[in-house]
Order: structure tokens, then C-alpha cells, then sequence
């Protein structure tokens, strides 16, 4: 039995050790990446949620009573470029685009709306962290969870398909959890499995931002009159 321990925690010293000489394993989770060029136009803007993963801001100018329907725009993956293969951040960016298409389809305005503006909702994926599938089957066998959890940042922007006029802007962080064992024994499995996450999310969010905009006036009559 106590043999049976020493091995134990041997094989989880051993993985930790590899942890910390990551190269990954010192980087923070963050907000920051390409799209931090745009803070400074967002410093103004109204904050109606931040939480340790998520932050909205709507633009003070913005009329959403005038949208009646949001759709999937541009996907990219923005981060580090020596951090992923071509072929990874394919498979990621398309990985987002179709998961936010199958959320955003449930994604209901007000009916009555006489509004006929269409969002583009355009994404970032501003950041992704790598779990190591060799640490994680050490640290199965041990203490029977993974410990090296993968992750990803999206940044989201809700934009004005005419004009380009940013209306609202959403920022993610993802990370893996210990009960996702089989998405921790691939490099990109846990953050793929974030990004889905991080998808309902965002399309949770746009029917809120939308919900709790104000009606102008304008609006408002122009719905009465329309029932």
C-alpha cells in the first residue's frame, strides 16, 4: 500500500515538473490580443456585465430597437501565429463559426419589431492554451484528473451590417475543467470543447444586450401602430 502511494505521488511530482517547465503553463488566461486595439474606442461604452470570464459593452450610441436579426460574420483566429498550425486554426475558426450559426439560429428578436437592420456578429479567437496529453495521462493514473486544462479567448463584436458602426462587444475566457478527461488527452480537445461553451454564451448574451436596450420613442409608436 505504501508502495502503491510513493508511486502515486512520484508520478504527480514528476507531472508537475513538467508543468511548470511549459512554456504554456506560465501564460495568464487573458482578455488581451488583436482586438485590444480596440479599447480605447470602448472606454466610454456601458458595461452591463463583467464577471471573472465575461464582459459586455454596449456602445452609448447604439439603437438596437432598429435590428431585427443578427447573423454569423467574420471568424479568425487572431492570436500568436507560432501557437497554432494553419490547419489547427482552420479547424478552430470553423469550429466557432458553426457552433455560433446553431446558436444564433435560436436567437429571437421581438416579433413585433418593425425593425429590419441585421447584426453581424463577427469573432476573435484571441487566444488558445494547449493541454498535454503525456502530462494528463501521469496525472490520471495518480490522482485520476487531468491538470494540464486547455482553453481559449474569444472576442465578439455585435456590428451594424450597413454602416460598420460597432454596436456591442463581448469578451470570453475559456478553460478546461478536470471532469473533461477525454477532451485533456488531445492537444486541442478541451478547447474545442471551451469554444463550444463560449459559443452559448455570446448568443445568451446578444438576446440579453437586445432585451434590455431601451425602446425609443420612435420605436415604440412605430410598433403600436404596426399591431
Amino acid at each position: 500500500m505504501k508502495s502503491h502511494v510513493r508511486r502515486c505521488f512520484a508520478k504527480t511530482v514528476f507531472a508537475l515538473v513538467l508543468l511548470s517547465f511549459s512554456p504554456l503553463a506560465s501564460q495568464p488566461q487573458s482578455l488581451a490580443g488583436a482586438n485590444s486595439a480596440k479599447a480605447p474606442q470602448a472606454t466610454n461604452w456601458k458595461m452591463i456585465k463583467h464577471a471573472e470570464h465575461l464582459t459586455v459593452r454596449i456602445n452609448p450610441d447604439a439603437d438596437l430597437s432598429r435590428y431585427s436579426s443578427v447573423a454569423v460574420g467574420s471568424i479568425a483566429y487572431t492570436g500568436p501565429s507560432n501557437k497554432l498550425k494553419p490547419q489547427e486554426s482552420a479547424q478552430l475558426t470553423s469550429l466557432l463559426h458553426d457552433s455560433l450559426a446553431k446558436d444564433l439560429a435560436t436567437t429571437k428578436f421581438s416579433p413585433d419589431s418593425p425593425a429590419a437592420g441585421t447584426l453581424r456578429l463577427n469573432a476573435d479567437i484571441t487566444k488558445v492554451k494547449r493541454s498535454h496529453p503525456v502530462v494528463n495521462v501521469i496525472t490520471i493514473a495518480a490522482v485520476f484528473v487531468p491538470l494540464d486544462l486547455g482553453g481559449a479567448n474569444v472576442t465578439a463584436s455585435l456590428v451594424d451590417e450597413k454602416t460598420g458602426q460597432v454596436i456591442a462587444e463581448i469578451d470570453t475566457v475559456g478553460c478546461g475543467q478536470i471532469y473533461q478527461v477525454l477532451g485533456s488527452l488531445r492537444a486541442l480537445g478541451q478547447s474545442k470543447i471551451v469554444l463550444k461553451k463560449q459559443s452559448r454564451s455570446i448568443a445568451g448574451e446578444v438576446t440579453r444586450i437586445y432585451q434590455n436596450q431601451p425602446q425609443t420613442h420612435a420605436t415604440a409608436m412605430a410598433t403600436s401602430l404596426s399591431k
